[in-house]
């Protein structure tokens, strides 16, 4: 059995290794650590919901802010089986469709999770510069 910790953890190291194996170049790899950083101090400014609706916002076909990569991320975390939006595939669909208190513990378990990920996209995501 593991801790919320550790599963964070595990969630967020095979999200980055997938980012790191599939990044085609430096460019990408900076984009996406860029991202991860990002995404944290908006959910903390402007809530989960402004936050993951200005990253799905920028989700398009040719995303190469990498936007869209990391908005995924937090969405598959956000919406597994224990995890605040459980029954839930959309995360957008989530956020505007839950109980304040429900709200209010996904957009924890969203810094949560994204201090994670960004630690480990620091640490993986290396580029020549």
């Amino acid at each position: 059995m593991q801790t919320l910790q550790q599963e964070r953890a595990r969630h967020a190291l095979n999200v980055v290794e997938g980012w790191k194996k599939d990044a085609p170049s430096d460019d990408h790899k900076k984009k996406l650590k860029a991202r991860t950083s990002e995404l944290p101090f908006m959910i903390h400014a402007n809530g989960l919901g402004q936050a993951a609706a200005f990253f799905k916002s920028k989700d398009v076909k040719n995303d190469k802010e990498r936007y869209g990569e990391v908005f995924k991320a937090l969405q598959s975390w956000l919406t597994q089986s224990n995890r605040p939006f459980a029954r839930e595939t959309d995360l957008m669909r989530a956020i505007v469709e839950t109980d304040l208190s429900t709200y209010r513990l996904a957009q924890a378990e969203a810094m949560a999770y994204m201090d994670w990920v960004k630690k480990f996209a620091s640490a993986y995501l290396h580029t020549q510069e």
